[in-house]
């Protein structure tokens, strides 16, 4: 019975252990790419804005 208890517990930890993983692996591969471009698509957006503020702004 102490066996099949220290199985249990490992076998528990160990899948607790990968879905850890694969959560952590998932955010690496698709989340954080997509977080990445859309703060340089708002930088850009923000410099556009800038530029086009500064060449339509009042001449005088």
């Amino acid at each position: 019975m102490k066996k099949f208890g220290l199985g249990l517990v490992t076998g528990v930890l160990g899948t607790i252990a990968s879905a850890a993983m694969a959560g952590f692996a998932y955010h690496k591969q698709v989340i954080e790419p997509i977080e990445d471009e859309e703060a340089k698509f708002e930088e850009t957006e923000l410099k556009a804005a800038r530029k086009a503020a500064h060449s339509h702004g009042p001449r005088f």
